[in-house]
């Protein structure tokens, strides 16, 4: 689907920044006088925090000015959370200035303030902010993992779950841009959940993101069907750019249809609005796709003028990718003309001037329209030369395709496991869950206990009802207390074993680049990496999370197998919890056929039968 990728950078940063106190309706004039009021204080930092969330969309000077002074006051009057926003809007600025590091260095610094105050909803809007800066510079799966951290900080603020709407929303543009646009679906799905009473702009934009999805599968009537309704709640909001963006993919979708009709219509109706916007990236997509149009109904004159135009265009604004589709389109035009000399020209400049790393897709149209040209030339040497090297470039594309679904695929699967994981390891946390519910119930006898002694001395029933209700919210906070530390647990164990994985990558490479070019410092980086991976830093905070699961686990194992060694100890925690071969590996580091080794050890020593399960040993421990 082609759609305006500054656009979709313009949706992230929208959802960028919570409501920080309340919805702002302030006229600027009255913020403006009451700044001018107020003495040098945590309130005149607020304000100034108003007045930013005033000016990011309309004056951007302004915006940097009361953030810099935002800064300011903030650090001399001592205003943490202050501060911290001070420091998330300047992450913001930078981010809109395409500054994305510098915008990555004051999240960090406004996450750690947050995080220090116990801030958690800022902390994990920061986390979130930080994520799509990593999607901005196309560190995909490490967005992910800093949007998994920000969904857990989340949960521990108790705020409205319909904020994560905007966490939803980044999470489904970056498995979008991986190729898992099943998961993208979900994730878009799940944002349009938490907007189901919304007919705002958040609403719209799930909606065209489930849009673009479904371009993606190929389902373009269900993309038409989104897009309409996203641009009409963009129109009632005044949103051109977006409504324009909606309709002009509507106009695609209806091409991809073979309705060119209902597409011309749609185009048609975009180039007024791109000339209102006075915006010339929308003005040169429209042109494209209008042109496109004319020629898919035999309007070749008026589809040739229209596509030169954007071709223009692309030259002006300096867009590659559009100036080589333009190219191919006019090139394919004139072959539907019989003009062979004019599409050959064309054509040569895309296979000039692109690498055939850099856009497959585009390079093979170029081959094989070329190829079109040179048969109806009579060139049939030349024609079989190109159609070897279209066929080439589709095969390679064709196995790329393949390969992003197969890992589609198995990141579905590995995600349903984890899930399956999740409630087994619920299972045991239950065994918690009674602990803590004896103990509530002999803290509600207590307290009724000491009720009738208070009522017997004159002091009524009211001390009694007090005090169960402190038992009810006690037993509240256990509970979520336990679903934290259980999913905080899984989070853990899952980055031990991704870390591990990476620093193994590192090895490998730091030996083949030894091999190849007998790199000096080689010893001193594979010890520094073993010496990573050996760390017990990171196993004693993995430790401290699972005993807080999994009470006393350690101590009953060395109670009932006092032969069991330390190493062994780590082996069955990681069986505890439901871990597979390869994550139990990369966490500790060791082959799979060494895994393999290590169950066998176990069963031995722990005097386990062929057929008794060692798995269901451990959990019952």
């Amino acid at each position: 689907m082609k759609t305006c990728i500054y656009l979709v950078a313009l949706v992230l940063l929208i959802n960028i920044h919570p409501n920080l106190w309340g919805q702002n309706t302030t006229a600027p004039d009255s913020l403006l006088i009451e700044y001018g009021r107020l003495p040098n204080d945590s309130t005149k930092v607020k304000t100034l925090q108003e007045l930013f969330n005033w000016y990011i969309d309309r004056d951007w000077n302004l915006a940097m000015q009361y953030n810099t002074e935002q800064l300011k006051l903030a650090k001399e009057v001592g205003f943490k959370k202050g501060l911290g926003l001070a420091h998330m809007n300047a992450g913001v600025l930078y981010n809109y200035s395409s500054k994305t590091d510098s915008g990555i260095a004051e999240y960090k610094i406004a996450r750690d303030i947050f995080r220090k105050i116990k801030h958690y909803r800022l902390e994990a809007w920061t986390i979130k902010n930080l994520a799509a800066s990593q999607y901005d510079k196309g560190n995909y799966n490490e967005a992910l993992v800093l949007l998994d951290s920000a969904f857990v900080t989340f949960e521990k603020s108790n705020s409205d779950p319909a904020e994560l709407s905007s966490f939803y929303n980044i999470k489904a543009w970056i498995n979008y841009m991986k190729g898992n646009y099943k998961i993208a679906t979900i994730d878009a799905l799940k944002q349009l959940e938490y907007l189901e009473d919304n007919n705002g702009s958040k609403k719209a934009e799930a909606l065209y993101q489930l849009a673009a999805l479904a371009t993606s599968r190929g389902d373009y009537q269900q993309a038409i069907s989104y897009n309409l309704e996203a641009a009409e709640i963009y129109k009632k909001n005044d949103d051109l750019a977006f409504e324009l963006q909606c309709l002009m993919d509507v106009g695609i979708n209806y091409n991809s249809l073979g309705n060119y009709a209902k597409a011309v219509e749609y185009f048609e109706e975009c180039l007024p609005k791109a000339e209102t916007l006075k915006d010339i990236f929308f003005k040169q997509g429209i042109l494209h796709d209008l042109g496109s149009s004319y020629v898919y109904l035999n309007k070749l004159d008026d589809g040739i003028r229209l596509l030169q135009e954007g071709v223009e265009l692309a030259k002006i604004i300096g867009n590659e990718n559009k100036l080589m589709a333009g190219y191919n389109a006019l090139g394919y035009t004139f072959n539907k003309k019989e003009d062979y000399v004019k599409a050959k020209f064309y054509y040569d400049q895309v296979i000039s001037s692109i690498d055939s790393t850099d856009s497959k897709t585009t390079l093979s149209f170029a081959y094989l329209g070329r190829s079109t040209a040179y048969e109806k030339s009579n060139n049939y040497s030349m024609a079989l030369k190109d159609f070897k090297t279209y066929k080439s470039l589709t095969d390679s594309i064709y196995n790329s395709t393949k390969s992003q679904q197969i890992e589609e695929l198995n990141t579905i699967y590995e995600t349903e496991k984890k899930e399956q994981q999740i409630l087994l390891q619920e299972k045991d946390i239950m065994v918690l869950e009674k602990e803590v519910q004896i103990n509530y119930q002999q803290k509600i006898l207590l307290g009724g206990g000491l009720g009738l002694s208070l009522l017997t001395i004159g002091f009524g029933f009211y001390g009694f009802r007090q005090k169960i209700k402190r038992n009810l919210v006690e037993k509240q906070r256990i509970d979520a207390e336990l679903a934290f530390k259980k999913k905080e647990l899984t989070t853990h164990a899952l980055h031990l074993a991704k870390k591990n994985e990476v620093l193994e990558n590192i090895k490998a490479k730091a030996k083949t680049l030894k091999e190849k070019e007998g790199a000096p410092g080689y010893q001193e980086l594979i010890k520094t990496i073993k010496f990573d991976q050996q760390d017990d830093k990171n196993w004693e905070s993995f430790t401290q999370y699972f005993e807080q699961v999994h009470k006393d686990f350690a101590a009953d194992v060395k109670k009932k197998y006092p032969q069991v060694t330390k190493n062994e100890l780590r082996f069955m925690a990681l069986m505890k919890m439901n871990m597979s071969s390869k994550e139990i590996a990369n966490i500790l580091n060791i082959s799979i056929s060494g895994v393999k080794k290590a169950r066998n050890r176990l069963r031995k020593k722990l005097g386990i039968t062929p057929n008794e399960s060692l798995e269901g040993l451990i959990i019952t421990i």
